[in-house]
């Protein structure tokens, strides 16, 4: 639950690495780009199934905010850390297209679903293979590029996240309006509901990445091969890694947090704002899919794009803690935006509100890793995105969509009242985002300067 343009790189010293030429290293940031909009596709098709489900399999919002939110969080921040091991340790491209297969064949295993519990151990094999992706593709990027080109290179990757949700709102709309309009009817599995050819219809493109990765280089295979001395993360013991983490812990806690309670509000509302149109203004799935996804397509890269570049124009200018500034901001905005949007009185009075709340959600898929990226050691860098990653994923998707469901089925006791759930659960996560941020606001910049630190000392040693 996920630069000039995205992450920024620290100006550390690098590990010494064997980089491949400019049109491998490009082609690497494609492929993981691509499966990057593939993985948040499948991560949030789920947004627009609710009300399918829901009357197929006969469950509430609790549930159904358990399904999208809680399960997804708990199995991929479970599997993250030790994924992240494999990955600051061995071949990242295997790794990766393991992580590829497994989601999309668990994304069309969804669709062949006839109880609840089989749709859960589907999206437990989603959260499972994409808990590899972003760790792993950091990893590799920031090997593939020196520091002064790496963070335009993670930020081209960074928007992939916020491409990949409006296309796959925008392709869950289309799709399951066709399948609606025209049901499928298969060899052994008869009359298939609209939700269950959807998931099947997205899930399963995604294998395509797979040839794909055959040709991303691993430098760690080249150095290897050359005779090389390997790069110093291959045997960072996991005890200096916690060392570190709770050496700093007051920095990374608010990063972590922060993110976690920042997405609260993100995955809170995305999950359950097409939900709020349906209710609150009569539209279909299919409609509000196909609008809100092609929302996304535009807005949301825009928003990663200029929370990245006003980031790195402050940092270059020696403004202090320039990405903490923009994490902070992006926390205020989005609540602000969130009052009009959904106390409006209409869908023309909601739809600019939507747009400007659409370009904040993603604002933290760049920056947010960019924080990570500049507090951690180059070797420790996989776990500690891993740690992020989690943390934001068990607040984020976790919390934000269930804490949505229980307020509507629970406080408020009437489908009607999903305007006020959303809106309550978007104020008490931005608040908290924007707290954690501020507390980080000394202590930021020491554990830059410790990573810094930590990496010449090592470069150092026999």
């Amino acid at each position: 639950m996920s630069s000039s343009t995205g992450i920024q790189a620290t100006t550390a010293a690098p590990a010494v690495v064997d980089l491949p030429n400019r049109g491998q290293a490009y082609y690497t940031v494609s492929v993981l780009l691509i499966a990057y909009i593939f993985s948040i596709m499948d991560r949030q098709i789920l947004t627009l199934l609710v009300g399918p489900i829901q009357q197929s399999l006969q469950v509430n919002d609790s549930w159904m905010g358990v399904l999208h939110g809680f399960t997804f969080a708990a199995f991929y921040s479970l599997v993250g850390l030790p994924i992240a091991r494999l990955i600051d340790r061995g071949n990242r491209r295997l790794v990766i297209t393991i992580g590829i297969g497994l989601w999309c064949l668990a994304t069309a295993a969804g669709g062949l679903a006839t109880e609840f519990w089989h749709l859960l151990l589907a999206r437990i094999g989603v959260a499972v293979g994409e808990a590899v992706l972003l760790p792993g593709a950091v990893s590799l990027i920031s090997d593939l590029f020196t520091p002064e080109k790496r963070g335009r290179a993670l930020g081209v990757f960074g928007t992939g996240a916020s491409f990949g949700a409006g296309a796959g709102l925008l392709a869950t709309g289309l799709v399951l309006g066709y399948f609606t309009a025209h049901p499928l009817t298969l060899p052994w599995l008869g009359l298939l509901q609209p939700w269950q050819t959807t998931l099947m219809s997205i899930g399963l493109p995604g294998l395509l990445v797979l040839l794909l990765m055959t040709g991303v280089p691993e430098p760690r295979l080249r150095k290897n091969a050359q005779g090389l001395r390997p790069p110093p993360r291959a045997d960072v013991p996991l005890r200096d890694v916690f060392a570190f983490l709770r050496e700093n812990a007051r920095t990374f806690v608010a990063i972590f947090a922060g993110a976690g309670c920042f997405y609260s509000a993100v995955y809170g509302s995305g999950s359950w704002v097409p939900t709020y149109f349906v209710r609150e203004f009569g539209w279909s799935y299919a409609r509000i899919g196909a609008l809100m996804g092609a929302i996304m397509c535009v807005c949301g890269p825009l928003g990663v794009i200029i929370a990245s570049w006003l980031g790195e124009y402050w940092r270059n200018r020696g403004v202090a803690n320039a990405n903490l500034r923009i994490a902070l901001l992006a926390s205020v905005g989005l609540a602000l935006v969130s009052v009009p949007l959904l106390t409006a009185s209409s869908v023309e009075h909601a739809l600019p509100f939507l747009a400007m709340a659409a370009t904040l959600w993603t604002c933290l898929f760049g920056v947010g890793a960019a924080l990570v990226v500049e507090v951690a050691p180059t070797p420790m860098r996989g776990q500690f995105m891993a740690m992020f990653t989690g943390a934001l994923s068990l607040l984020g998707a976790g919390c934000g969509p269930v804490m949505v469901g229980v307020l509507t089925d629970y406080v408020f006791k009437s489908p009607s009242a999903i305007r006020f759930s959303i809106l309550y659960v978007i104020l008490a996560g931005c608040c908290l985002a924007a707290l954690f941020f501020a507390s980080a606001w000394n202590s930021f910049r020491r554990t830059t300067q410790k990573a810094l630190q930590w990496e010449a000392d090592r470069l150092l040693q026999p």
